[in-house]
Formats: structure tokens, C-alpha cells, sequence
């Protein structure tokens, strides 16, 4: 019978493998294959060989006596009734990626070419095992993938450089370090030194300077040559005869030499301004709520962090207040954290409370600093929650512990904490008292063992105010 043709074949099999033995070719065509199976004709498995015997494990002892379709994969089936049922081409035998369910593992990948035995139907399923190319493959994909991301990776880094680059306010120059020539000038710099439509890139470094200075930039570059840091020198460029800050820095790439120059002088307030902002902008992403006050301590701005911690719906209804109404109590805490500015430049986690638009009350930690600016001073605080779940009802008891005013120790001075701790005690009575008496300031006098004209001098000393019984006025 004619065999399908894999290539050049023997010219005369007939007479070449007459005389040789079944068992010799068994062996030969276990030697040319992973895994030979020997189906009749309807695709029943009769026998099996491998050249390595754990290539299945004991699962093909099993595979005798049942349906090639049978100890395949779902999606593979399909696969292997069309090789059963198609004739087999003449040039060469189509093969199937067959999948092989494992019991302990991921299914085994073979690939399968189907040879007619004889007349009778008797066909052999030469397989080969491809885990070794689906391994290469996979190694493919991700190098592929990781060339990929690392390309990525590198637009991203070349956009971001030259977003910088050109966003600083400070001209700054990139310059061959052994042709001396400009390779790369930022925004800034064109638009400071660009005159007469001469483009400053490809242009020699000497033609940025006076001639007088031309020995002095060598100098420079040198120095910051030898010490591997920034160096700076004050220079005159050639439009102008303007004096400017110039500060260099060396360094290599790839095998070749590079200078940074960077520019100073009337640009200066440009980055200052620039810098402001940023700080702006990051105080309001802060995490932490900020608020800034006058020295009336009302409140001047705010950012998002403080409105989400207090409850309050927006900017207007916060800016104004005195941040006493907001911060500790009234003309107590915040007194004693200006103080404590004044006197040592700083405070840094200061504990206290904030109150909550809505009548809560958040335990808080509170550092700040001032500034001068003219003649006015400004104080901004940062305040931070010091649990999620410490969140009392506005009713609790807010008097300070012994480890909250031991903090105070080395922030403010003894005679500070003593007397504003006095305070504290005091106003606290007070409020007690009147809150006994249901606001009655002539009984809350009597029981504090206090005279009438003396209460009402610490109530407007402590900023206490409230709706006062009008039998005070009969007794």
C-alpha cells in the first residue's frame, strides 16, 4: 500500500526492510518519537510505546483498550475526529496539537502525525512532546513582553525628561565636554539666549560668553571636572555684557563626557514663583489638614484634608472663623500653640481636639510654624487625626490627661504650661458649675464660693457665653 511522503523516502523500502524484524522496528520507531500509539480503525488505542517511560507517569497503562478521543483534553477532541476521519495527505501527514489530561500537573502538549498500518485499517499516532517549545515560547512572549514594557519605560522616562527640561525656569545648556559644543538647550534657555534667529543648539559654548570671560569658563569646567560636584562662578555673557551666576556639572554617559550649565540671575524670581505654587499645590493634596490663620486668629485658607476632617461643605464657610471655634477650646489651646510659634519657631505634635461641623469631636495631633510677611504675621497649622476610631460624641469629657501636658514639656515653658493649665481647670469649674445650675451665674457664684462681679470678669476672660437664667438678676 503507498504511505504518505515525509520528504525523500528510500528508493526501494520494499527490498531495503524485507528481512527486518517486528520487534527491531518497534524499537526503531520508539527511538524516532516521544510517544507512538497504535489505533485501529476506529480509533480504539491497542498499544502504546515512549521513549522515556515517566513521560506520562502510569497513566498511559490506562489508555489500552479505549478511544484516542478518550484520553484527550475537552478542547482536543474535536481535533482528533477530524484526524481519524480525513484522509491522510500524500505529501506529508497533517499534525494536531493534542492536549493530554494529567492528574498532579497542567495537561501534557503533544503533537500528533496519523500513518495508515495496512489495508485492514490499522493506523500508528506518532506524538512529540512540546513542552520544550511551549517552554522557548513562553520565554519568547515575555521577552517580547519585557522589551516591550522596558521601550515603554524608556518614552516615559524621555517625556518626563523633557517635560523638566523645558518647564525649568533656569536656562539650562547641554554641552559635548570634548567638542564644546551646545547638543541640548531648554525652553528658558532659547528664549534667553536665542538672538537674531541664531538657533542655540549646534552652536560653540565660547559663543555664549564675553571674550574677557572665555578663560574663566575653562577654568569652571575644569574644576567641576576634577571634583565630580557642581561649581559656580559669576560670568559675563557676550549679549549684554550681562553678569549672571553660572553653575557646571560633569559627568558621563556611554562613553562620552557631558556638561550641565546652568544659568542664575534675573530668572530667579520666575523659579521662586514657580516653587511657590508647587508648595501650594501639595498643601492642598496634603493628606493632612492645613489651615493658615492671622494673627486674629480667623482663618485664611484651608485645604480639602482640613474640610473633610470638620465636617464642613466648602471653603466659604470656614475661611473667616476664628480657628478657636474649631481647634481645642475656645481661647485656650490655640493661644497656647501661637505662643509656643512665637517664642520657639515651631510646634510638632501637639495633642488636642478638633469639633466637628456636626457637634463630634476628633482627637488630633497639631504642629505648626509662622512667617512675617511685611508686617503681619501668619501662622499655619497642620492637623493630623490621631485615630480613625477615636471619635468621641461632643458631650464627653474634653479636660486633658497628664501625658497630653507633659507633652507640652520642652515646646512651651513651665510658667506657660502651669498657668495655661490653671486656665484649663478653671474654665472647666466654671462651665461645670453653670451647667449645675442650668445657667444660673448668681447660684454658679455661690458654689464656687466666687462673688458675682468676680465670675462675671473670668466669663469674659474665658469668652464663656450661653443662655444665662434671668433669676441672676433677682437674687
Amino acid at each position: 500500500m503507498e504511505h504518505p511522503s515525509t520528504g525523500r523516502q528510500f528508493s526501494d523500502p520494499s527490498r531495503s526492510f524485507a528481512n527486518l524484524e517486528a520487534a527491531l522496528v518497534a524499537t526503531m520507531v520508539t527511538a524516532a518519537t516521544d510517544v507512538a500509539l497504535l489505533l485501529d480503525r476506529s480509533g480504539t488505542i491497542l498499544d502504546v510505546a515512549m521513549r522515556e517511560p515517566d513521560l506520562f507517569g502510569a497513566v498511559e497503562k490506562t489508555w489500552i483498550g479505549k478511544s484516542f478521543g478518550d484520553v484527550v483534553t475537552v478542547e482536543s477532541r474535536q481535533k482528533v475526529e477530524r484526524m481519524l476521519t480525513e484522509q491522510p495527505d500524500r505529501e506529508s501527514p497533517a499534525r494536531r496539537e493534542i492536549n493530554h489530561p494529567m492528574p498532579n500537573g497542567p495537561d501534557l502538549p503533544i503533537s500528533y502525525s496519523l500513518l495508515p498500518l495496512t489495508k485492514s485499517g490499522m493506523r500508528l499516532a506518532l506524538g512529540r512532546d512540546l513542552r520544550t517549545m511551549a517552554a522557548l515560547q513562553q520565554n519568547l512572549v515575555e521577552t517580547q513582553l519585557a522589551l516591550e514594557t522596558d521601550y515603554a519605560r524608556l518614552r516615559s522616562t524621555e517625556t518626563q525628561y523633557r517635560v523638566l527640561f523645558d518647564t525649568a525656569a533656569e536656562p539650562i545648556l547641554l554641552v559635548d565636554a570634548a567638542a564644546r559644543q551646545i547638543i541640548d538647550a531648554n525652553l528658558a534657555a532659547r528664549q534667553r539666549l536665542e538672538k537674531d534667529g541664531k538657533r542655540l543648539v549646534g552652536a560653540p559654548l565660547s559663543s555664549i560668553f564675553g571674550q574677557a570671560n572665555q578663560g574663566d569658563v575653562e577654568a569652571l569646567i575644569a574644576a567641576a571636572r576634577r571634583s565630580g560636584e557642581s561649581e559656580s562662578d559669576e560670568l559675563v555673557l557676550s549679549a549684554g555684557e550681562e553678569t549672571v551666576a553660572v553653575v557646571v556639572r560633569f559627568y558621563r554617559q556611554h562613553g562620552s563626557s557631558r556638561i550641565i550649565l546652568r544659568l542664575a540671575g534675573d530668572e530667579g524670581a520666575g523659579k521662586r514663583a514657580i516653587d511657590d505654587d508647587l508648595v501650594a499645590r501639595l498643601g492642598q493634596a496634603s493628606p493632612d489638614a492645613i489651615a493658615v490663620v492671622g494673627p486674629d486668629r480667623s482663618v485664611l485658607e484651608v485645604n480639602e484634608s482640613f474640610l473633610d476632617l470638620t465636617e464642613i461643605a466648602s471653603r466659604s464657610q470656614v475661611v473667616g472663623r476664628p480657628l478657636d471655634e474649631i481647634l481645642g477650646r475656645r481661647g485656650v489651646e490655640l493661644g497656647i500653640l501661637m505662643k509656643a510659634i512665637d517664642g520657639e519657631g515651631f510646634v510638632r505634635n501637639f495633642a488636642t481636639h478638633l469639633n466637628t461641623r456636626y457637634g463630634g469631636v476628633v482627637d488630633v495631633e497639631v504642629s505648626g510654624s509662622a512667617i512675617t510677611k511685611g508686617d503681619r504675621r501668619f501662622y499655619g497649622f497642620s492637623i493630623r487625626e490621631t485615630s480613625r476610631t477615636s471619635v468621641r460624641p461632643a458631650n464627653s469629657e474634653p479636660f486633658r490627661s497628664a501625658n497630653d501636658m507633659t507633652g507640652l514639656v520642652g515646646r512651651v515653658p513651665l510658667r506657660e504650661i502651669i498657668r495655661e493649665t490653671a486656665d484649663i481647670i478653671e474654665q472647666l469649674c466654671i462651665e461645670a458649675a453653670l451647667e449645675l445650675t442650668r445657667n444660673n451665674r448668681a447660684s454658679a457664684a455661690e458654689m464656687l464660693g466666687l462673688s458675682r462681679q468676680s465670675l462675671y470678669s473670668k466669663l469674659r476672660r474665658h469668652n464663656i457665653s450661653g443662655n444665662f437664667s434671668e433669676s441672676d438678676e433677682t437674687h
